[in-house]
């Protein structure tokens, strides 16, 4: 028998190895997971269950790409380890005893935390908690301190990606989209991680607006810059803002989105004219959508396109509505608008009992893990009262255009711009 009992637990070990914690967890081990999962907004509480299942697997990648790790969906040790160390943080900040364990005694803990300061009182440490706590819920940027942080957050506001007040050291949701969308313009993989090349790009960029500007040029964009571009605006009639901006750039003969070339030299990317838009933030998207539906968009080359690099580009053309009308958002991928409503509330997920409104986004797919799970995107531009809504749609066979979808068929998620 103590030999048999040997045998087992040694199967059991090996077995724990090759196929990692994520599959082969002890029951102990996986409400662990989930519950740290769960405290910091990565899985909702009713996921704390016991099972290493497919909703587990996708909160686990998603806390992988936040933290610069390997996404597999696999709790193995690296990721263990980053999961207790966030945990950790959210403990000391809120005064409890930091053991790892996202626990009955941490909820409360983090519930008075947030009761204290005008948050929303739910226990769980999401991104506006995690930001008044000081903790970065994004690391995977490369910026290890909070002073590079800084500097990466001062070239993103100065070129007007980012509100100046974001500038906070955090590498939050807000700095990640900024991140995206200077990607996207520039015809960088559009990951959300501020790396070597990304960083390399947005401090060059610095310098050419420095460089017009009449200052020097240090690839830091903070006070003496946004002075001496103040002073550049102001002679040439301008908005003075002190933000290098679309109008800024073009006057200064800088370019600002890159995009790519096709064959015959018609670059992809830009940013289309559009009569002035008015009304409401679901109004102006609406609008933006429409003047590009009558315009009679189609793309050109391969996938080349007027609202980002020579790609799929359904994301693209719904995220440059919302900007349209005021959100700094932009994205190639569709899955990243799950996330973006996510972490601003703005997300439904129970697609049958929803009820979309003009302007509102409706992904299709199954989920928002990859290109294969979440393939397309949809502007919604009327409800029509019948479990239907009439989309306008970026890359639907090449073109912009109608379509009118069933919300019961191929939607997994809808998507409400934020303060609409």
């Amino acid at each position: 028998m103590r030999l048999l009992a040997f045998a087992l637990a040694f199967v059991t070990l090996v077995a724990g190895l090759v196929l990692g914690p994520a599959q082969t967890a002890q029951a102990a081990d996986v409400p662990l997971l989930q519950r740290g999962l769960a405290g910091l907004s990565y899985l909702p509480m009713s996921g704390v269950d016991g099972v290493a299942g497919p909703q587990t697997a996708e909160s686990v990648r998603h806390f992988q790409s936040d933290n610069g790790l390997e996404v597999d969906g696999q709790a193995g040790p690296l990721t263990m380890a980053a999961l207790l160390a966030k945990v950790k943080q959210v403990q000391s900040a809120a005064g409890t005893g930091a053991d790892g364990d996202y626990g009955p005694a941490t909820l409360s803990a983090v519930r008075a935390y947030q009761s204290a300061r005008d948050l929303d009182v739910d226990g769980i440490a999401g991104p506006q908690t995690m930001g008044a706590m000081g903790i970065d819920r994004i690391t995977a940027s490369g910026q290890g301190t909070s002073s590079n942080t800084r500097l990466l957050q001062r070239n993103l506001a100065g070129l007007g990606y980012l509100p100046l007040s974001g500038v906070d050291g955090v590498y939050g949701p807000i700095t990640k989209n900024a991140v995206l969308s200077f990607q996207s313009d520039n015809d960088i993989a559009v990951d959300g991680i501020a790396g070597p090349q990304t960083n390399g790009t947005l401090a060059a960029k610095v310098k050419q607006v420095q460089s017009a500007a009449g200052t020097p040029a240090d690839g830091d964009y903070g006070p003496a810059t946004l002075s001496a571009v103040r002073s550049y605006q102001a002679a040439r009639n301008l908005e003075v803002d002190g933000i290098a901006g679309p109008q800024t750039m073009a006057a200064m003969g800088i370019a600002r989105e890159i995009g790519t070339t096709t064959p015959g030299g018609q670059p992809s990317g830009g940013t289309p004219s559009l009569p002035p838009l008015t009304g409401s933030v679901r109004d102006k998207i609406v609008q933006a959508a429409r003047h590009e539906l009558d315009r009679g968009v189609r793309e050109w080359g391969n996938n080349c396109n007027p609202y980002g690099a020579c790609e799929a580009w359904c994301a693209h053309f719904a995220s440059w509505t919302w900007q349209q009308a005021g959100i700094n958002y932009h994205t190639a991928f569709t899955g990243n608008f799950y996330y973006y409503g996510r972490d601003h509330g703005t997300l439904t997920t129970d697609v049958r009992n929803s009820n979309p409104q003009p302007g509102d986004v409706v992904l299709f797919g199954t989920g928002p893990s990859s290109t294969s799970t979440s393939t397309h995107i949809g502007v919604v531009e009327r409800n029509n009262g019948d479990g239907t809504v009439t989309t306008i749609e970026g890359n639907y066979q090449d073109r912009v255009a109608r379509v009118i979808r069933p919300l019961n068929r191929g939607i997994y998620a809808v998507v409400a711009p934020p303060g609409a």
